[in-house]
């Protein structure tokens, strides 16, 4: 007949008693009752530190993947598709003014499915991610997202860097390099990026009614 021992006393107990033994909710062991489970407790405090700590840690664990996105998060990603919508808007109408076909910043080609370019990304300089000197037309699929903006360009391509030269000059593409290249710490709260989206929204309805 199977025996199991009290971790405290050391009491064996058969299959008949087991019920008599308490089972700690940190998983302990077994022990013959609360008594023997208070002695144990008492006897070894540095195990019992471990064990709250290591408690401590799931609970955190627990939390932490349970934590959503705060609501300045959720504005940031609202505002970012207005304003990225708002500034393909403007380039186009740029193109159109201008009487030139729309061309993408990066590769030069035309006729493609358009979106908003950031020179420098959102990732590496986030206070650039509503700023119109960072951001231009550019083709979706391609540049943007297998290319990751397409900076550097490559053997088929010019790259982001040389699309600016070729479109403002070097000295403008330079002031623009300069711009965006310094070192700037900016943050909106949750009332600013509304107060942001409102005023994009009004200025992509005044460029969807003269854009051809």
């Amino acid at each position: 007949m199977a025996s199991k021992r009290c971790k405290q006393c050391r009491k064996k107990h058969n299959d008949d008693d087991i019920l008599k033994m308490k089972s700690t909710p940190s998983n302990l062991g077994m022990f013959c009752d609360h008594d023997c489970i208070a002695d144990w407790v008492k006897d070894n405090p540095k195990k019992i530190k471990t064990l709250q700590s290591m408690a401590y840690d799931a609970e955190t664990r627990k939390l932490k993947a349970k934590v959503v996105p705060s609501d300045t998060q959720k504005q940031h990603k609202l505002t970012q598709t207005v304003f990225n919508k708002m500034r393909k808007l403007e380039e186009l109408l740029w193109y159109q003014l201008k009487r030139i076909e729309p061309e993408c910043v990066s590769c030069g080609k035309k006729n493609m499915d358009w979106c908003c370019g950031h020179f420098k990304t959102v990732g590496s300089s986030g206070h650039l991610r509503y700023d119109r000197i960072n951001t231009y037309l550019q083709c979706n699929k391609y540049c943007n997202m297998s290319l990751s903006g397409n900076i550097a360009g490559n053997k088929q391509t010019r790259g982001y860097r040389q699309g600016l030269i070729d479109r403002f000059g070097k000295v403008k593409a330079q002031e623009i390099n300069d711009y965006c290249e310094k070192d700037v710490v900016k943050k909106w709260t949750g009332p600013e990026l509304i107060a942001m989206r409102t005023e994009f929204n009004i200025e992509i309805r005044r460029l969807e009614k003269i854009i051809n």
